[in-house]
């Protein structure tokens, strides 16, 4: 089958070619319209989580989770070793530890992404008490965001392989130190802040069976608004701000290492894309609480980020 020149093959995604990588990064460019639809009367139509209503159309929350996310860590697994076999020379660092042929430095990258979205997707969601249906539309847009931004960043990382000759740079330099640890505090803060959420349902499911004087315990659309200590003193979604966080210490890292600042950065990307998905949905969010518990309960606060509006 033929194809324009702008566009690539089908095979040519397996594994992405440069040209492949080239549409993706266009793709990944989509997200900013999309995302700006949510500041609209659209954003109805977001339908998980809290905001999720009921139709018979919906998916299994915990199971479009899985999959929908579940995208990024295969994608990746599957790009980091079949595409660094394609590439000639074929990248051969002794430093390699992964088998992938590739520096050290670069598969400390894929194995923070991978870690990323074994918490995302797998740990999560089966730890939550529940997952509110979702709709099919939804689930689709985020396997599609999960495949254009783990392609993106799995062609950055192989790639830069062939581009970067300076594969014996310091391995934890100052500057890759701060990225470093600002990942590690962000992907600290994201886990505790939502696990502190699901204490707090669980602790409201309890107490709504016992009061109702039944032996089960429903966990099925019991929120709670988080009260205002901890991470949760100034915003009401703080894991947000501290995912992006990580994200932000991952690009620092991928800078420190070579592998470029600017728009050549995937992780630069994948940060401005995530902050435009999620920063409507937090604003959602705070008017969700608003709504079901009035402005007392939220007490002034943001919704992602200490700063009015935000």
């Amino acid at each position: 089958m033929g194809h324009s020149e702008w566009l690539p093959g089908l095979t040519e995604f397996f594994p992405p070619t440069p040209h492949a990588h080239q549409f993706v990064k266009i793709l990944i460019l989509t997200w900013i319209p999309i995302s700006l639809l949510q500041w609209t009367p659209l954003k109805l139509l977001q339908m998980m989580g809290k905001t999720s209503g009921s139709t018979a159309f919906h998916l299994p929350g915990r199971f479009a989770w899985i999959c929908a996310e579940a995208v990024a860590p295969f994608n990746m697994l599957y790009i980091m070793y079949a595409l660094p076999s394609k590439l000639r020379p074929p990248p051969d660092a002794p430093s390699s530890i992964l088998r992938t042929g590739l520096p050290i430095q670069y598969e400390i990258l894929i194995l923070l992404y991978l870690i990323h979205y074994l918490n995302r997707a797998f740990i999560t969601p089966i730890l939550a008490p529940s997952v509110s249906p979702m709709g099919p539309w939804v689930a689709f847009l985020m396997a599609y965001f999960q495949y254009g931004n783990s392609t993106n960043v799995a062609c950055w990382i192989v790639y830069s392989a062939v581009r970067t000759h300076d594969v014996s740079r310091v391995l934890m330099s100052p500057l890759a130190g701060l990225g470093l640890g600002l990942w590690l505090a962000g992907f600290y803060g994201n886990i505790a802040c939502e696990h502190k959420l699901f204490e707090l349902r669980r602790g409201a499911a309890k107490r709504k069976a016992k009061s109702e004087g039944k032996a089960e315990v429903s966990y099925h659309k019991v929120y709670v608004v988080p009260p205002p200590e901890g991470g949760f003193k100034y915003v009401l979604h703080p894991h947000y701000a501290f995912e992006w966080l990580e994200w932000t210490g991952y690009w620092i890292l991928g800078g420190a290492w070579g592998l470029g600042w600017g728009a050549e950065s995937a992780a630069l990307w994948f940060l401005v894309a995530e902050m435009f998905v999620m920063l409507p949905r937090a604003r959602q969010g705070k008017q969700w609480y608003e709504e079901r518990f009035g402005k007392r309960a939220v007490a002034g606060r943001a919704a992602a980020l200490p700063f009015p509006g935000l």
